[in-house]
């Protein structure tokens, strides 16, 4: 190494030594400020994410709600978990605050599972994760999907049914595992999700 680059190097040397706490502190406040800004990031995202979910719920009119009145999914009605779209509740399964789109019924395994209105089954599918999944098509804008049943159903995709009919059986999920035995159900409103209590006149029990 020629004297020239010896005498830079050295120069550097010397700056680090006599700089050191201020090139730290420096870096420190760099590092703080970063982390601030990625948390501030990522909580007007989520934010935004959840104003999204509700802005969707919102617009999602209930055209059909003033002629469809549900019966009740169960012989027993408690309601275990309520419909939240516009605030957040605790996911006993993962510890997270998030919407929950859906009304959850408490049930034990085994419990009997009715449709709430007449329809088709349009569609059944075994979730690893949701259990057995079936939705009901009421009409062309208008579907319930029901999750966490067990996989004896006693209809198949295409079945025409009756408000009442039995469809099968409560079983469980891993998704809301800690949140108990319970059929959970959701309503479908042009591509939607919407608050299922629309169609439904618990108070009148």
């Amino acid at each position: 190494m020629n004297k020239k680059m010896q005498r830079f190097f050295r120069k550097i040397e010397v700056f680090m030594k006599r700089n050191a706490l201020a090139l730290i502190v420096a870096f420190t406040t760099v590092l703080a400020l970063s982390v601030v800004a990625l948390s501030a990031y990522f909580s007007v995202k989520n934010a935004q994410d959840q104003q999204t979910i509700l802005d969707n719920t919102e617009n999602a009119t209930p055209t059909n709600s003033q002629t469809v009145i549900f019966v009740d999914p169960l012989d027993q009605i408690t309601i275990s978990k309520e419909y939240a779209a516009d605030h957040l509740l605790e996911d006993k399964t993962t510890g997270i605050w998030q919407t929950h789109q859906a009304i959850d019924f408490a049930a034990k395994d085994g419990d009997q599972v009715k449709a709430v209105c007449s329809g088709t089954i349009e569609k059944i599918n075994n979730s690893m994760m949701d259990g057995m999944v079936v939705t009901l098509k009421i009409s062309d804008s208008l579907r319930v999907i029901y999750k966490s049943m067990s996989s004896d159903v006693v209809i198949s995709e295409g079945d025409k049914v009756k408000a009442g009919d039995i469809i099968g059986k409560v079983g469980t999920n891993v998704t809301e595992k800690a949140e108990g035995i319970h059929l959970h159900l959701e309503v479908e409103e042009n591509g939607k999700l919407i608050d299922p209590n629309i169609y439904f006149n618990f108070s009148d029990k």
